[in-house]
């Protein structure tokens, strides 16, 4: 009975525990922020992903994330799970008529690559940035026009191509991923995180990804992982 009685409360002490760690990560204040530029031809090449009416050439933006200091994303907007704001945020359903005066570029620079053609399927992609990103990062909650011009600025401060400039061109011989990582960190003088997926056996770059501090103006930072652990970023990449 005592060892019994023992284990119970060994159990609810560890609840309890876990409550509360699960609660302070909710609440904390996030410490950098992640600008994630994507390459079509890499994206729409892997699995079951079309795009249409055909792959862009050009990066685009994939989003602004506020991030902790272990390198882990804020959890989306939650009133329950994560109220990350006091004010009451912009709906992601009542976004599109705020963002009219920046739409044509995002539709561009910010496109929905199952149809980008088609504004309503870009904006899908918009509510889903600002309902996981947006809402919690350290823009107004109730203003996300500030918070997508906000990243369009940054994305073009860098010609919305964080490699423009440098010495990494198209090529038949693949690029050492580190010489794509020293490429850009030179060019915003910051060291960037890439992230890479593979096609039949093929390493191809996915993403290039910028972070910078949080206090305004943003200012490059050194990124906490040079390559994306979720990747598979190798030696060499197209």
């Amino acid at each position: 009975m005592v060892n019994r009685c023992l284990r119970l409360i060994y159990l609810v002490a560890a609840i309890i525990l876990l409550v509360a760690i699960l609660l302070s990560r909710d609440n904390k204040e996030f410490s950098f922020y992640k600008l994630s530029f994507r390459w079509p031809p890499s994206a729409c090449n892997q699995g079951s992903l079309k795009c249409l009416p055909d792959t862009l050439g050009y990066f685009t933006i994939h989003g602004l994330w506020p991030m902790y200091e272990d390198d882990k994303q804020v959890p989306p907007y939650d009133p329950k799970k994560n109220k990350c704001t006091d004010v009451t945020p912009t709906d992601p359903k009542d976004l599109l008529p705020l963002l009219k005066s920046i739409e044509t570029t995002l539709q561009k620079y910010w496109p929905n690559y199952k149809n980008y053609a088609n504004i309503n399927m870009c904006a899908e992609s918009w509510k889903h940035e600002w309902k996981g990103h947006g809402i919690c990062s350290d823009y107004p909650a109730d203003e996300p026009l500030e918070y997508f011009s906000a990243t369009l600025s940054l994305a073009q401060n860098y010609n919305y191509d964080p490699l423009k400039g440098t010495q990494v061109v198209p090529r038949e011989e693949p690029y050492p991923a580190r010489e794509i990582v020293n490429a850009v960190k030179e060019k915003v003088k910051a060291t960037p995180q890439i992230q890479c997926n593979k096609k039949d056996g093929t390493l191809q770059l996915l993403e290039i990804r910028v972070c910078f501090g949080k206090a305004k103006p943003l200012t490059p930072i050194d990124c906490p992982h040079t390559f994306d652990p979720q990747g598979v970023c190798g030696a060499d990449i197209e």
